[in-house]
């Protein structure tokens, strides 16, 4: 609750502001302001009307709905901070150059400069949308280490966020792109899907593809506990996924040890709590570790002497300038790359893919590529 009424004032101050930059000064029709007015109401309006059709987000009508009404809430927020900041700037310079005020309230000059941002701010939207869409940028690193035996490709997503709206051949894609770089791992790092089991079926079916020589490793996230944790620990397990909730294990002879906790956000709000310990239970002082971690916070009970590495993602890197600065403030300070968090590496992904508005400006989506080798 008190989020929800932080949004709707947050939400009534932009609405308000919006209005009386864009036509409050100018000479324009009642039912021009009123059209404006409800316009940019409704595009706020979208985060609360989508959380009302949540029970319908089976329907691919409406899946795809929502996508088209976040990308109007997108529209609103990126029209808002645009307007903000070059405001910002205007009264910067009409204070330097000491501008008569009649200057400053002129109707005509500010209708010109409004529309000039409105179709920016559209061609920023196309360009996000365009930026979401495509396929993932691949990063990679070389990581070594005394303890690692043998070399070894670990290939990273995180955050696909599989829907109904997100189609069979896309995911299909996703996995060719990760199988064209031969991985002996590949590991998932939490908001794998946004919907039931029964509802996403072919798409789930279509990440059994993955052509990993040592396995496919997937640990939860905050939206698998929005969807039922247990439905989809099962549903995974039966797909030949290895699951893993406060589990680990070694990989073969490469002297490296996998292990994954659910997500520590949302594990107080759900049945799977963190148990570090027993994700390390079949560790040995000799291995290198890796924890799946899908929120970048060091749970307790990891060390540096006990872990080596914490893979994360959860953040998107911020997926839609400016959100990275609000995104960063409430994740720690950590947005994206490596991070050391005392003693331990830490490296938070920016995402396979997104989550609401279907935009990303400023944080392109990433798969991510581990070369783990024996230091020399």
């Amino acid at each position: 609750m008190p989020i929800f009424v932080a949004y709707l004032i947050v939400a009534i101050a932009c609405v308000a502001i919006t209005y009386k930059t864009y036509v409050g000064y100018g000479n324009y029709l009642w039912y021009t302001k009123t059209l404006f007015l409800l316009f940019v109401t409704f595009a706020w309006s979208v985060p609360i009307i989508v959380f009302s059709l949540k029970d319908n987000i089976a329907n691919t009508f409406w899946a795809h709905s929502i996508k088209g009404l976040y990308f109007l809430f997108g529209f609103a927020f990126l029209l808002f901070m645009i307007t903000f900041i070059r405001d910002f700037f205007w009264m910067i310079w009409d204070f330097v150059r000491r501008a008569p005020i009649e200057q400053i309230k002129n109707p005509p000059h500010l209708g010109m400069v409004n529309l000039i941002t409105a179709i920016f701010t559209v061609l920023l939207c196309l360009y996000g949308v365009f930026e979401a869409e495509r396929m993932p940028n691949t990063k990679t690193y070389d990581i070594q280490s005394s303890k690692i035996k043998e070399a070894t490709k670990v290939v990273m997503l995180s955050d696909l966020h599989i829907d109904v709206s997100v189609s069979k051949d896309y995911i299909s894609k996703i996995v060719n792109r990760v199988n064209e770089l031969n991985p002996d791992v590949v590991v998932i790092v939490g908001d794998v899907i946004d919907a039931s089991p029964e509802d996403i079926k072919e798409q789930i079916e279509a990440l059994t593809k993955f052509q990993a020589k040592k396995g496919v490793y997937i640990s939860f996230g905050n939206h698998e506990v929005y969807n039922g944790e247990l439905d989809w620990l099962m549903a995974l397990s039966k797909m030949n996924f290895n699951v893993f909730a406060n589990y680990g294990e070694k990989i073969d002879s490469t002297g490296i040890y996998i292990a994954g906790i659910p997500d520590i956000n949302a594990s107080a709000h759900g049945k799977m709590k963190v148990i570090a310990e027993s994700a390390l239970f079949n560790a040995s002082t000799d291995d290198y570790v890796i924890m799946l971690s899908h929120t970048p916070k060091v749970a307790k009970g990891l060390t540096k002497d006990n872990t080596d590495l914490i893979l994360s993602g959860h953040t998107h890197g911020g997926q839609i300038f400016p959100f990275h600065f609000f995104t960063k403030r409430s994740n720690e300070g950590r947005l994206a790359g490596f991070y050391d968090v005392d003693g331990i590496k830490m490296y938070v992904s920016r995402g396979t893919r997104y989550w609401g508005p279907p935009m990303r400006i400023g944080a392109p989506s990433e798969i991510t590529v581990f070369n783990f080798s024996p230091k020399k």
